[in-house]
């Protein structure tokens, strides 16, 4: 059985932060969740971001899984799996029209 413990929580703005960082395959601009008391990490897509319109105006939950691959299994993939960071490994799915992010971390 799969285990999903919580993450974070993921929210798309127009809004000019105090980003962390930028990870430049997707043009996305974040701040870091685990600074944040209540888990937020505040995402701002670039005009050419090439992520899906569903991740760039909705809030995403983001879990951590032990096995990315399994999780993934028999769900409508929204984004294919990536690695942001090293470590890191992370994919998006299309749950009920929400996006959900998966996130599994190397030890």
């Amino acid at each position: 059985m799969m285990k999903y413990q919580f993450s974070h929580i993921g929210i798309p703005t127009t809004e000019e932060k105090d980003w962390d960082g930028f990870y430049e395959a997707g043009k996305i601009h974040y701040t870091e969740f685990d600074k944040d008391e209540f888990g937020v990490e505040w995402i701002k897509f670039d005009a050419d971001s090439p992520m899906p319109e569903m991740m760039q105006k909705l809030p995403h939950v983001a879990y951590l899984v032990e096995n990315i691959e399994e999780a993934l299994e028999n769900k409508r993939i929204l984004v294919e799996t990536f690695s942001p960071a090293e470590g890191v490994r992370v994919a998006f799915i299309n749950h009920n029209g929400s996006p959900v992010e998966f996130m599994e971390l190397s030890n």
